[in-house]
């Protein structure tokens, strides 16, 4: 059952608190036993409400993990995750359901995120009917957050296959508020749109920060959009957090190995992005 973290009544209080977090997969068998790889280990950190932690790393560096094991899509195989005072690292799928309205996740693949046979309406209103709202408080909350993240409500009976790609993400964020979360999980949820559509998903996702004092897990590869959204920069390797602290200090003045190479590839590819540019000019 939930226990409550020591002070977590306090203002000010972190609202998520990572401890000592693993997590290991299976990956075959050598010699008739099973071959176990480690995707993260002893992972520490903490992000406060209204505040933006950014997860970089290489391909396989255990970003994703630690996003799903924060949002209990999977169970860690060790550590605490503290949620507004509640340690959800143990708990059970009934533990979890009260829980989950207070943490949501948006993936990079809006549309194989949502039922395709859905219209926009059944999208946004099917964790809420989990949840036992009434039908009418559905269609309420489906209408407001439609609005809010820049969608006409009159698109609520729009199956989801006729949304473009940036409209698809909308919905995916509208889906996520409409149980008015406490903290976002998003798991390189920009990376697939292109770079208007992400710099316009990107103002909507710190308007409504802004609005709602939501904590924001940014799972990304694209430091240039870190650098404008996250408040914190952790950098992992090899399953470990090797780097973090404020975003700009760590980008102006990086430490370690692995963050340095990670700011020279992304300077490289904004070079080659710039005389491409000035090649078609």
């Amino acid at each position: 059952m939930a226990s409550n973290f020591p002070g977590s009544e306090r203002q000010g209080h972190p609202l998520l608190h990572v401890q000592k977090l693993s997590k290991h997969y299976v990956r075959g068998r050598e010699w008739g036993k099973s071959v176990a790889v480690t995707a993260v280990c002893d992972v520490d950190f903490e992000i406060r409400a209204g505040q933006t932690l950014a997860l970089v790393g290489a391909s396989g560096a255990g970003k994703s993990s630690v996003a799903r094991c924060v949002a209990r899509l999977e169970r860690p195989d060790s550590g605490e995750i503290w949620l507004d005072g509640t340690d959800i690292a143990r708990l059970n799928s009934r533990d979890l359901l009260p829980i989950r309205s207070n943490i949501q996740m948006i993936f990079q693949d809006a549309e194989t995120s949502m039922n395709p046979r859905f219209s926009a309406a059944e999208v946004i209103e099917e964790p809420l009917q989990i949840q036992g709202a009434s039908r009418s408080e559905r269609r309420d909350i489906a209408t407001a957050v439609m609005r809010e993240v820049g969608l006409p409500a009159e698109w609520l009976k729009r199956p989801v296959l006729e949304f473009s790609g940036g409209q698809q993400q909308r919905l995916a964020i509208a889906r996520a508020l409409s149980t008015r979360p406490k903290m976002l999980v998003l798991d390189e949820a920009l990376s697939s749109l292109d770079l208007s559509t992400q710099a316009q998903i990107a103002n909507l996702l710190l308007d409504l920060q802004s609005a709602h004092s939501m904590a924001y897990l940014l799972i990304s590869h694209d430091l240039t959009l870190v650098a404008r959204m996250a408040d914190v920069l952790s950098v992992m390797s090899d399953g470990r957090i090797v780097e973090m602290g404020a975003t700009q200090q760590v980008i102006a003045d990086p430490k370690h190995a692995q963050t340095q190479r990670l700011l020279a590839s992304a300077r490289a590819a904004e070079s080659k992005f710039d005389l491409a540019s000035g090649a078609s000019a």
